[in-house]
């Protein structure tokens, strides 16, 4: 087992290494050329300890289904502790469990934040912290596969692990060509987005971290008020790539490839997502427009509303703190929906939710019909059972590790830290859980969660990976048999 976790974080380190070349060039740009050259270090001993590692640790060319949440799991928390050195190298003044939740709070694309006065780091600093969340939205292990043929059948067992949603979906016979195909649609639409923001005003610094950042569905911005200065326009722009950001990159891939909008229409799960957004943002319009300057400001402010919660982003427009107690309720629900499976959205996902609203409807008619046979359809495709019974089980583990994860939050912040609100402590959890960033009360869109204890923010970084890996990869690992295997 520790053979595959050390040969999967092996192929993980040269493009963690080579993700930092946005930090050194800006490092130069900005004056801070030692703090370059310690870059420049750490990317040549990555790539020749990741050498060293393939050439003389060698698992087996098939990875099973244990060894690939296993190897997730363990990796990801490695990737997250090697996240941090680019913040200890610039002697940033921070502790370390402050940089290390900062750097969980990226790959894990949560985006909630410690730093109390973004604009004053240095801006070689605000683009690795976007970095990571651009590189954890589509997932390092996606990543990785695409040049890790040693695998072979093996590397699909790698993305179920990590690729958010309850199904992993290939479009070509090989996945590691599917893999390669979802990053260079990734791509485009990052360089498209940074290109649009940079029109509509932004200058290329901005435009290009606010990119990182959308995709992702992370939420980390370059400024103390997030998005909310931004022009009207901006603002539009970050919507649309929001909500692309929360659907199925296997279905935009598909309608791509099929040069054809007809797989939108046939999603079930792409309708009842659509069909969310728009539901919500007509509901926080009765709020926003009365609000705002003018009735399109307003319209824009409620998509934006509900898209950066539903799709789990985290960008801050409108302080919904102040809104009334109604709202807020219906904000806290929001933060467990999450976007399609296959997005980089968080939350359950809304094709869990489907088939659980469905489960619920076949079990009441199978009160009336005793003896009838329900299947559950999804997009005209019957869910197989086998699915269904790892939703509800998915949906089970989730609700117990919310109430554990409340009560241990809870006892931390009233023993070691400042006592906050009840309000507070379960959409902090919730955030952390979903990787939505901001919550409610003390940790409100407009605040942040530096005055938090050192444990509750190690509460809250265990749960933003156990969030991000949906669970699985991160239990796993507490099972015997994943260390004999």
């Amino acid at each position: 087992m520790f053979k595959i976790i050390l040969f999967v974080s092996s192929g993980i380190l040269p493009f963690i290494s080579i993700s930092l070349i946005p930090t050194i060039f800006y490092s130069y740009r900005g004056g801070e050329s030692d703090f370059a050259n310690l870059l420049i270090s750490l990317l040549l001993i990555s790539f020749i300890f990741s050498y060293l590692i393939r050439k003389y640790v060698t698992p087996s060319r098939r990875l099973n289904t244990i060894q690939g949440y296993g190897a997730v799991g363990l990796s990801w928390i490695l990737l997250c502790f090697y996240g941090t050195i680019p913040y200890v190298l610039s002697n940033i003044e921070l502790k370390y469990i402050d940089i290390l939740f900062e750097t969980i709070s990226g790959f894990t694309t949560t985006g909630s934040s410690i730093l109390t006065n973004i604009e004053s780091i240095n801006e070689s600093i605000l683009i690795w912290r976007s970095t990571t969340q651009w590189i954890g939205g589509m997932g390092i292990i996606v990543l990785t596969i695409t040049v890790l043929p040693l695998l072979g059948s093996g590397g699909i067992n790698l993305f179920k692990a990590e690729s958010p949603g309850p199904a992993a979906d290939r479009l070509t016979p090989k996945f590691k060509d599917t893999a390669k195909l979802l990053w260079i649609v990734y791509i485009s639409l990052t360089v498209l987005e940074t290109v649009l923001l940079y029109f509509s005003g932004l200058t290329i610094f901005s435009a290009f971290n606010h990119s990182l950042t959308t995709l992702s569905t992370g939420g980390f911005s370059t400024l103390n008020s997030s998005v909310s200065d931004f022009s009207l326009g901006s603002k539009i722009i970050i919507n649309v790539f929001m909500y692309l950001a929360g659907v199925s990159f296997i279905l935009i891939l598909r309608s791509i490839m099929s040069k054809s909008l007809i797989d939108f229409y046939k999603s079930s799960e792409f309708k009842f997502y659509t069909s969310i957004v728009i539901a919500t943002a007509f509901l926080f319009s009765f709020k926003t427009i009365s609000i705002s300057t003018n009735f399109t400001e307003g319209v824009n402010n409620a998509f934006f509303t509900s898209l950066t919660l539903i799709t789990t982003t985290g960008f801050t427009n409108l302080n919904y703190e102040n809104w009334n107690i109604n709202y807020r309720i219906f904000i806290l629900g929001l933060m467990f929906l999450g976007g399609m499976a296959g997005s980089t959205a968080g939350g359950l996902k809304t094709m869990r939710v489907i088939a659980l609203l469905k489960s619920v409807r076949n079990e009441i008619r199978k009160i009336f019909y005793p003896n009838a046979i329900f299947k559950i359809r999804m997009s005209k495709s019957i869910i197989p059972e086998k699915m269904i019974e790892s939703v509800q089980t998915f949906f089970i583990l989730y609700v117990a590790i919310f109430v554990l994860g409340t009560f241990a939050l809870s006892f931390s912040i009233n023993y070691f830290g400042n006592p906050i609100s009840f309000e507070a402590v379960l959409s902090a959890v919730a955030s952390a859980m979903n990787n939505i960033g901001p919550g409610l009360g003390e940790i409100g869109p407009i605040r942040n969660f530096a005055f938090l204890d050192s444990s509750s923010k190690i509460i809250l970084s265990l749960l933003m990976i156990v969030g991000r890996l949906e669970i699985f990869p991160i239990a796993i690992l507490l099972y015997r048999k994943t260390w004999k295997s």
